[in-house]
């Protein structure tokens, strides 16, 4: 089973990925991340009028393989 590992960056949050985590294909993988920012954004947009996730996909070999973002953002009219 292929091993992937998540590296996360927002606002406030720089976080590698050391330990990584064995997923049975790419789609899982990507399943997973989006569930990352999902999480992340729930917590986070509370506190933050705007707010852009990454989380940033590498393989066994630490290649870069995907990027998956979030943006969310409130703005006052008035």
């Amino acid at each position: 089973m292929p091993h992937y590992f998540f590296d996360i960056n927002d606002h406030d949050l720089s976080h590698r990925d050391d330990e990584g985590s064995k997923w049975p294909n790419r789609d899982a993988a990507r399943a997973h991340a989006m569930r990352i920012l999902a999480d992340i954004a729930r917590d986070e947009a509370r506190r933050h009028d705007r707010l852009h996730l990454f989380v940033t996909i590498r393989d066994e070999r630490r290649t870069v393989l995907a990027i998956a973002s979030l943006a969310i953002a409130c703005t006052w009219l008035d």
